[in-house]
C-alpha cells in the first residue's frame, strides 16, 4: 500500500456497555466523519456488539474491517492474530485514511484495543475515546454505589485459577468487581458462600441494555446459564459507616 507523507490517525473508541444512548458526543462525531471502520471478532466474519451498538451511526460509504481476534486457543495462536490485525490498520493509517477501533464499554478497560496497541508501529498516531464501562453502567442499573468516602474498588477477571487472589481482594477491598462470570459463575456462588458473600452480591447482565437484568438474589441463579455479558458486584466489607 502506497506510503504518504499524511498518514491517518487510528481512534479507539469505547461505544459503551451497550445502550446506544451511552455513547459520547466525540465517539458519535468520528464515528460518523472516519473512513475505516475497525472491529474485532472473535471468529472470522463474526458478529461485533460494539458494532451493532453504533449501527445507526454509520453509513454504507464507510469500510468495515472485521478483524480476528480469538478468545480461546493457544497464546501463540492469539499473538499471530492480533499482529496482523495490527498490521491492516497500520497499512490503512499509512494510505492516509483514518480509522475507528470500536471497543464495549472503555477502550484501556480490558478491552481488545490493548492487544492492539501493544503490536502497532510507534511511529502511527493513535488516540483514546473514553467509553462508559460496563462496572459504572451495572452500579448505575442497581442504583449502588461502587465506592463512597475512602472506600477501596478492585475490578478483577473471574479467573478461578487465582483462586488465593480472589479470596485475597475480596477480604481487602470495600468492593470487588467480578468481570467475565458466566463460565465460572457457580464456582464462585460457592465462593461467595463459603465466605458468607453471597448475600452482599448481586449480578448484572447486560448492563444499560433493555433486555439486561439484575439478579440480587444469586442463589436463584444454581444451575442456570446467565449471559456472556454478565459480571458479580461484591460487596465485601459493606458495614453501613458512611462518611
Amino acid at each position: 500500500m502506497p506510503l504518504t507523507s499524511h498518514p491517518g490517525i487510528l481512534y479507539g473508541i469505547g461505544v459503551g456497555p451497550g445502550d446506544p444512548e451511552l455513547v459520547t458526543l466525540k465517539a458519535a462525531r468520528l464515528l460518523r466523519e472516519l473512513p475505516i471502520i475497525a472491529v474485532p471478532v472473535p471468529r472470522p466474519n463474526g458478529e461485533s456488539y460494539a458494532l451493532n451498538v453504533v449501527r445507526a451511526l454509520l453509513s454504507p460509504e464507510q469500510h468495515l474491517l472485521k478483524l480476528h481476534f480469538p478468545m480461546d486457543g493457544e497464546a501463540t495462536q492469539r499473538t499471530m492474530a492480533r499482529k496482523a490485525a495490527a498490521q491492516v490498520i497500520a497499512d490503512e493509517l499509512r494510505s492516509g485514511r483514518s480509522a475507528a477501533f470500536l471497543t464495549e464499554g472503555d477502550p484501556l478497560l480490558y478491552s481488545t484495543f490493548g492487544h492492539l496497541l501493544r503490536y502497532l508501529p510507534p511511529d502511527l498516531h493513535v488516540q483514546a475515546v473514553p467509553g462508559v464501562s460496563a462496572v459504572t453502567a451495572a452500579a448505575a442499573d442497581a442504583l449502588l454505589p461502587l465506592a463512597q468516602g475512602e472506600q477501596r474498588v478492585a475490578i478483577l477477571p473471574a479467573n478461578l485459577g487465582q483462586i488465593a487472589e480472589l479470596r485475597a481482594a475480596l477480604s481487602s477491598f470495600d468492593t470487588v468487581v467480578l468481570l467475565k462470570v458466566a463460565p465460572v459463575l457457580h464456582p464462585l456462588l460457592d465462593l461467595l458462600e463459603s465466605l458468607g458473600l453471597i448475600s452482599s452480591a448481586y449480578l448484572v447482565e447486560r448492563a444499560s441494555h433493555p433486555n439486561g437484568r439484575i439478579v440480587r438474589d444469586l442463589r436463584s441463579l444454581r444451575g442456570l446459564p446467565v449471559h456472556y455479558l454478565s459480571l458479580l458486584v461484591v460487596n465485601a466489607r459493606s458495614d453501613g459507616h458512611e462518611d
